[in-house]
């Protein structure tokens, strides 16, 4: 069997030759590994930033709802104020029907977290970053805001019903509640209209987008229990009975 020796390296020329092919080699190697992962990193931050689109146009959509409403629940929440005043002088709440609630609308960028888990977002452009960050984090403000709205409209049914008595503390509890209400519309409101304009200022989104979110915003609100005009009740001694 015939057993090939090494070549023998001659002189340090030669070895430096050997070594400086070894070298570039492996440069070559790493440079192409690293051109295969930004590739890879490329079409994963076009993939997230397309579910992100996705995502900002419903946000953008909740915030048209919410301006096209937000009259409506400060002219519901007047009514029952004046309500609230009449009662709590007769001592009693006179008959009322449903008087609607605001959008209760999910707030939520869940894709934001997954994208940052799977490092997707560490491959954005630092501005981008930031922006993005800011957009997903005032949604998740917003979807604790809505919460405790609800909360609040949901104490607000109570006044809905058959004529009753009125308590003082029953009275004083519901005029702090329309009061928090009050607050939260303005604040949702505001927010809401932060968040349409960080999306608007990403170009994320197209500006087609906003425009039907505006139009279909104002066709759910001719349908909204919240926007539908209430007469003041007759006066609560007509309905009073011992």
């Amino acid at each position: 069997m015939e057993i090939h020796k090494p070549k023998a390296v001659h002189g340090w020329r030669e070895l430096l030759k050997e070594i400086g092919i070894i070298v570039i080699g492996v440069v070559i190697a790493l440079g192409a590994e690293q051109a295969v992962e930004e590739i890879h990193w490329m079409h994963q931050v076009d993939a997230g930033e397309a579910i992100l689109k996705g995502a900002f146009a419903h946000e953008v959509q909740n915030a048209a709802m919410r301006d096209a409403q937000s009259e409506c629940i400060t002219q519901r929440l007047a009514f029952l104020s004046s309500v609230l005043q009449k009662a709590s002088e007769d001592g009693r709440l006179p008959a009322l029907d449903a008087v609607g609630h605001p959008p209760f609308t999910p707030w939520t960028i869940g894709s934001w977290q997954a994208l940052v888990a799977n490092q997707t977002v560490s491959h954005l452009p630092r501005q981008k970053t930031i922006d993005y960050s800011v957009i997903a984090q005032t949604t998740t403000f917003l979807s604790g805001l809505s919460d405790q709205e609800e909360a609040h409209w949901t104490i607000l049914d109570t006044m809905i019903g058959p004529g009753r008595r009125l308590s003082d503390a029953e009275a004083e509890q519901l005029r702090i509640t329309l009061a928090q209400a009050s607050d939260a519309n303005i604040l949702m409101g505001r927010t809401a209209d932060s968040l349409r304009n960080a999306v608007r200022a990403t170009g994320l989104v197209e500006p087609s987008v906003f425009d039907e979110a505006v139009r279909t915003a104002l066709s759910e609100k001719a349908k909204a229990a919240i926007c539908r005009p209430m007469a003041m009740p007759h006066d609560a001694k007509v309905n009073a009975h011992g």
